[in-house]
């Protein structure tokens, strides 16, 4: 839940629409979220029943899943960073919206999809679509090129062609 956006102790909204402002403070504590690489912290921006989608996790329903997501990538590559770009926020539709540009780097270290080469370093940059209630994010679907992440950690082998 997000301190600020008009939420009462007991989890009741009692204001408006979602302002510009209220998405810039879910997208600002989502970023200080991976700054304190925190998967809990990360996991309370979304809302309860919330939904999370990537080429790497499906579709994940739920708070306590999209924490699982957290853990599991942060567990894989203790050390990366997600850098952000601007967001285009629109607040004028039905749905409050947002989209984002990121990038990714990391060092592999344990578990992620199989037969992890510890210690390769991952390079990749993506796309996040957020859309947002009261209650924080309500969905966020990522893109980003899966495949090369595998063949960067070893999980995945080309064949060489001749």
């Amino acid at each position: 839940m997000i301190q600020g956006l008009g939420i009462t102790d007991e989890g009741s909204y009692n204001a408006g629409p979602m302002t510009r402002a209220d998405v810039e403070k879910v997208l600002a504590e989502h970023a200080a979220g991976f700054a304190a690489r925190d998967a809990d912290r990360l996991a309370a921006v979304h809302a309860a029943d919330g939904t999370f989608e990537s080429p790497a996790a499906g579709l994940v329903r739920g708070r306590e899943g999209i924490r699982g997501v957290y853990r599991y990538w942060y567990q894989a590559f203790p050390d990366f960073t997600l850098t952000w770009g601007p967001a285009i926020i629109d607040v004028a539709g039905a749905v409050p919206r947002a989209a984002a540009f990121w990038s990714f780097q990391g060092t592999a270290a344990g578990p992620f999809f199989g037969d992890v080469r510890p210690g390769s370093q991952v390079k990749m940059v993506g796309a996040a679509e957020y859309t947002f209630s009261p209650d924080g994010i309500v969905s966020i679907r990522h893109i980003f090129d899966f495949s090369a992440v595998l063949v960067a950690t070893g999980v995945l082998k080309i064949k060489p062609t001749t």
